[in-house]
Order: structure tokens, then C-alpha cells, then sequence
């Protein structure tokens, strides 16, 4: 089998060499075999290992999470059910962020919306009606 070396992996797989050495460390990827001079080098495969966990990061997976899922598949487990579970909970996480996020819109919105009085000047706790103008209370018909 054709062993390859740091630079070439992180080339191949669009990875600087610090994150593989990174990914060694918190062990995500297997320690490599060692040159006489101490070279890494490493087997094929590593490169599909390195475009999993990349695929994996840009859907929001944390490394802990896609490290639970290297295990499981090392151990000769299949993964999907766990990775099925972890990704609803990553989907209902960012629906809340979502959320929280059109909140925050509406708030910005509004206060754009308000108008300085034209004599505003800052004093005491008064520092931009902006900001700290309280939004009109709505009316309750009864």
C-alpha cells in the first residue's frame, strides 16, 4: 500500500497540515507510522477519513460529536442511527437560533423605525432613545 505524507494529504484533502496534526492530537484521525526520520505517513484511506469530518463540520457537527461517530464506525458499528439522532437535535437547535434570530430582526426593525427627538441630548441614564425607548404597548379592546 502507497503511504503519503503530511503535505500531501493536506493538499488532497484542503486541510492545512496543523489541523491534521490537530485532529492526531484529539484523536480523530490515528496516530501515523513515523519515518526513520520521523516523517508522519500515513495510508490512503486517511483522506476519506479527513473529507468525512469535513463534510460533517460544514452541517454544524462538532468535532466531540463526529469523534463519537469515527469511534463507533472503528469499533465496526454502524453509525447512521447515532448520527440520525445527533442531526434532528443539530436541526432543532438551529430552528431555535431561527427563531431567536427573526426576534432580534423585528426588535433591530423597530428600533431603526424610531425617531430621535431632535433636541435629544444624552443625561443621566438617557444615553439613545433608540435603544432604550420601551416599545408602544399595544391597546386591549375589551
Amino acid at each position: 500500500m502507497k503511504t503519503l505524507f503530511i503535505g500531501t494529504i493536506a493538499k488532497q484533502a484542503g486541510v492545512p497540515i496543523k489541523t491534521i496534526r490537530y485532529y492526531e492530537e484529539v484523536r480523530l484521525l490515528p496516530q501515523p507510522v513515523r519515518t526513520s526520520a520521523g516523517y508522519r505517513t500515513y495510508a490512503f484511506p486517511i483522506i476519506d477519513r479527513l473529507m468525512f469530518i469535513k463534510k460533517a463540520q460544514t452541517l454544524g457537527l462538532t468535532l466531540k460529536d463526529i469523534k463519537t461517530f469515527l469511534d463507533l464506525a472503528d469499533r465496526g458499528h454502524c453509525p447512521c442511527g447515532h448520527v440520525q439522532h445527533t442531526l434532528k437535535q443539530s436541526l432543532q437547535g438551529l430552528r431555535r437560533k431561527i427563531a431567536d434570530l427573526k426576534e432580534i430582526e423585528k426588535k433591530l426593525v423597530g428600533a431603526m423605525r424610531q425617531k430621535c427627538p431632535p433636541d435629544f441630548k444624552p443625561s443621566g441614564s438617557a444615553i439613545c432613545p433608540k435603544i432604550q425607548r420601551k416599545p408602544k404597548q399595544r391597546r386591549v379592546m375589551r
